[in-house]
């Protein structure tokens, strides 16, 4: 398959010969040897010839001074050599723990898509409590690698739910006192399902799970914790959950006004809620609206600048999880799964290597970048195909998968040259 033109400046410099570049890396070696080699000699053939006792002394203790630096050089090229050597086998474990990472970016993705599936209301309600937790942990002064996982951690807020019977999750009209009940389970149901992984973000999502129906003053569910006896992921989830339900339509009732539920929200303070988080939360409402989304949605090009700033950002941290997040989020704000390749992925790409001609990343940073890149159009193509697009867009997510693998390709390749050992 053709690569298309606009593509084209992807091709990066580096395919030189190996030839050419092996013979030139073991000149360049050679050269630190070079001085105290020939001094070494010239002191040798000096005491050889010199018939005076003073000389021989000055010449045999050069020698022996070329020979000692000669001998810690030999040293210290070994010593590299092992660092080389750990650092290559260090840089293949962080690679494979970013391809795991990823792995696990799209098993929380597909653990939430089985929520969606079982309730009509969740399949939104889900994204949003997810992007509603990240914006009011960010607020809350949280660490920053602890709300790049609440975005994918608090969309499991109601994966317990699986367990429910229809009958009962769907049910139009009020529950009674034994069907609320069962309903309730499902904050066990789904720590249980998400506890003992060895995900960062499962474990998160397990506490949620576990926690966000609790309440400040001690009536909540399922244990009955109070104050900060319930984990902070636990009360921030809690009140992303009840504002995004007030606000949305239900089969039995339709969404309130924001003005009613901002209202409805304060009337809970310190009973339901953390009073200090929904402060903060309210904080959030006015900076950024209900949804901080919905003035990009309305303009495409400040909408996909947004999607390639964030998804850059996460390339060059090298977060597998947050890069897929950006673009799962992209698509939910109706940017077409086509258009990402060379309005996002490739643009970033051609950042990275850019980054690395100017030494601000190492090449183990951007090959992490390509896997990424790899991993998330290999979703998007089948996220396409299953949405039966146009064969023109498949044909496109082609040709950038192709791209990205002969990216792969020439980075695996430089990796085997630079783990030449280094001659002594």
């Amino acid at each position: 398959m053709g690569t298309p033109v606009p593509w084209s400046n992807l091709e990066r410099v580096g395919t030189r010969p190996v030839a050419a570049y092996s013979t030139r890396a073991r000149l360049r070696a050679l050269l630190p040897w070079a001085p105290p080699a020939a001094l070494l000699v010239l002191a040798a053939v000096g005491a050889v010839l010199t018939e005076e006792a003073a000389l021989t002394a000055v010449y045999l203790a050069v020698a022996v001074a070329c020979a000692g630096l000669l001998g810690w050089r030999g040293g210290a090229s070994g010593r590299a050599a092992l660092k080389r050597e750990i650092d290559d086998r260090s840089g293949e474990l962080r690679r494979a723990l970013t391809e795991l990472e990823i792995a696990q970016s799209e098993t929380v993705r597909r653990l939430s898509m089985a929520v969606e599936f079982r309730d009509e209301d969740t399949g939104a309600h889900i994204e949003r409590i997810g992007r509603f937790s990240t914006l009011l942990a960010e607020r809350a002064g949280l660490d920053r690698e602890l709300c790049e996982r609440m975005s994918y951690a608090a969309p499991l807020h109601d994966v317990g739910k699986v367990a429910i019977p229809d009958a009962i999750l769907l049910k139009p009209g009020p529950l009674t006192a034994e069907e609320r009940a069962i309903v309730e389970t499902h904050a066990e149901e789904g720590h249980r399902l998400l506890r003992g992984s060895s995900s960062s973000i499962l474990d998160l999502a397990a506490t949620i799970a576990l926690s966000h129906h609790e309440k400040w003053d001690g009536s909540g569910y399922p244990r009955g914790l109070a104050g900060e006896e319930i984990p902070i992921e636990g009360r921030i989830v809690a009140i992303a959950d009840v504002f995004d339900a007030l606000t949305s339509d239900r089969v039995y009732r339709s969404a309130y006004m924001l003005d009613q539920a901002v209202e409805l929200l304060r009337e809970q303070r310190g009973r339901h809620f953390d009073p200090v988080l929904l402060d903060t939360f309210l904080e959030v409402l006015d900076s950024s609206g209900p949804d901080a989304r919905e003035q990009l949605r309305s303009d495409p090009q400040a909408l996909l600048e947004v999607v390639l700033s964030g998804y850059l950002t996460a390339l060059e941290r090298g977060h597998a999880e947050t890069a897929e997040g950006v673009i799962a989020q992209a698509i939910e704000d109706g940017v077409p799964a086509s258009a990402l390749p060379e309005e996002v992925i490739l643009p970033a790409l051609r950042r990275m290597a850019k980054l690395r001609e100017q030494g601000e990343i190492d090449g183990e940073r951007e090959h992490a970048a390509v896997v990424i890149a790899r991993r998330v159009l290999a979703t998007l193509r089948r996220y396409a195909q299953g949405r039966q697009e146009e064969p023109q867009a498949l044909a496109q997510l082609d040709a950038a998968i192709e791209m990205v693998e002969r990216l792969l390709e020439r980075s695996a390749a430089e990796g085997e040259q630079h783990r030449e050992p280094a001659l002594g």
